[in-house]
């Protein structure tokens, strides 16, 4: 047993959604005790944590833990500014016989420029090599990794030039299907490796909860296989989401949920988000629209959606443009018969373009909105990446976090990192600095979508999410009190603690 004193531990009320300041807390194996210190006994080891904050263990309710152990170290192009410094960046990768990076962003390129396969050939003519762009909806192949993958000519997205040449730039299915042959093909070892480097990375953030996107795996044994991988990584807690329009799939695994980046459609970096009014701009693709494009037709969508509801299931959209918000809704208004499901908890993952029609109708219907704070930080505001794809009036009005909750749909935080840091705290520090004032979160909110509300869009509310007698001991001491002051940019994570034990620092 464990008593840590002289702390500021923030316990959460669920009934009445507020935050009490305890100045003890006592841990007995792996279970919350209580705040009273009397309640501890002779011989507890005590522990002062010298005036630090307490806070639940973080949540990343969408997190593709993989890929953001790939895209590590010198792999991580996201820093690169020009076309001149990215192909700088290609040029010093690693030779191996595999090689892959990602994380580049033209709208951050000084120069206007945008990315192109050449430089892989340059410099990795020999190797089977890809690069893909920070939202995963396009990426970047050499001509041998193009003629191994064995694409059908006729794919859409396989983008070509005026001599009908295929440049090397994927998107829409050729995106797709390109990614998950390569990535099939990338030994086990590196696999793995990359798995324990994003689970490490995860702890030192704070971040023990993590939902994690399985995409491209082929049949059961394939996905039976990845997740116990990441349930063996240590320290953590895996809520595996198949990314498959398959409930009674989750189902044999035992899983309350289904989905998350089951596509409805693309991004709005790559043009690809589904939207009513056309882009002012976007690196439009073969196959590309200047609206985007429904990933699916509404019969699937409304197949998907009646299974997942007769069988119990919890089923999650990807749906990122205001028509592919609006294609999930309608089919959920009629599957449902226009009321909130009684007993699942389905979730739209990202949600970026919505109407405020679209967000009553959530809140109406119990569906949760997994939302990424960080997107706003990184591409919204007079000059950004949204600005320029949709312009200043759409711009201000997207990522309505605030707006989300004044409705009272449930919001929950996630980085949908490699895409963004994962850092629950950076995403909270975006929550409360929204560059739209109207949809900023107060900072205890924004740390409820981090934990409380995370909890609960993982059916894990009964044991997680929260400091409470008999609950699970996972908990984040931070160095400062971000939660009174929404210093959340500024604060560090001393400690990462679950089930009782300390897993951060090791």
């Amino acid at each position: 047993m464990k008593l840590f004193v002289n702390c500021r531990a923030y316990a959460f009320d669920a009934l009445s959604r507020t935050y009490t300041v305890q100045k003890a807390l006592l841990v007995d194996g792996a279970r919350f005790g209580g705040f009273d210190e009397s309640l501890a006994g002779v011989g507890v080891e005590r522990i002062d944590l010298e005036g630090a904050c307490v806070v639940p263990a973080f949540a990343d309710c969408h997190v593709h833990l993989t890929d953001t152990g790939y895209m590590a170290g010198a792999r991580d192009l996201g820093r690169v500014r020009s076309a001149a410094e990215f192909e700088a960046r290609i040029g010093a990768l690693p030779r191996e016989r595999f090689v892959v990076a990602g994380g580049y962003d033209e709208s951050r390129w000084v120069d206007g420029a945008s990315a192109g396969a050449s430089p892989l050939d340059v410099h990795l003519p020999e190797a089977f090599a890809m690069c893909v762009r920070v939202d995963g909806h396009s990426c970047l192949v050499n001509r041998k990794t193009l003629a191994h993958l064995g694409l059908d000519a006729q794919l859409p997205g396989l983008e070509r030039d005026a001599a009908g040449t295929p440049t090397g730039r994927l998107f829409l299915e050729a995106n797709w299907l390109a990614q998950s042959r390569f990535f099939a093909q990338l030994p086990i070892a590196e696999r793995r490796a990359a798995e324990r480097r994003a689970g490490e990375l995860a702890l030192r953030e704070g971040a023990v909860h993590l939902h994690a996107q399985l995409l491209g795996f082929d049949g059961r044994d394939a996905y039976a296989a990845e997740i116990d991988a990441l349930r063996s990584l240590p320290g953590l807690k895996i809520y595996p989401k198949i990314c498959e329009r398959d409930p009674a799939l989750a189902r044999s695994f035992g899983l309350p949920y289904i989905g998350g980046d089951v596509f409805l459609d693309g991004s709005i970096g790559s043009g690809t988000a589904a939207v009513t009014t056309p882009y002012c701009s976007a690196p439009f693709g073969d196959g590309a629209t200047p609206i985007g494009r429904l990933a699916l037709d509404d019969a699937d969508v409304a197949a998907y959606f009646s299974q997942a509801e007769r069988l119990g299931v919890s089923a999650g959209v990807h749906a990122i443009g205001d028509r592919a918000i609006e294609q999930c809704l309608a089919t959920w208004e009629q599957v449902l018969d226009g009321k909130a499901s009684p007993r699942n908890r389905h979730f739209i993952e990202h949600f970026e373009i919505a109407t405020r029609e679209q967000i009553a109708r959530c809140a109406r219907l119990g569906i949760y909105l997994s939302m990424q704070p960080q997107f706003d930080a990184d591409w919204g505001g007079d000059g950004g990446m949204y600005e320029a794809r949709l312009g200043p009036q759409r711009m201000r009005a997207m990522n309505a976090l605030g707006s989300a909750v004044r409705a009272g749909a449930t919001v929950c935080g996630g980085d949908d990192s490699p895409v963004c840091r994962l850092s629950p705290l950076a995403g909270m520090a975006a929550a409360c600095a929204h560059h739209t004032a109207s949809e900023r979160l107060a900072p205890l909110q924004a740390l409820t979508m981090y934990t409380y509300d995370a909890a609960r869009l993982g059916h894990a509310e009964s044991h997680a999410g929260v400091l409470a007698p008999g609950y699970d001991a996972d908990f984040v001491v931070l160095d400062r009190d971000a939660p009174s002051d929404g210093s959340f940019a500024e604060a560090r994570v001393a400690q990462t603690w679950a089930n009782g034990e300390r897993v951060y620092p090791a």
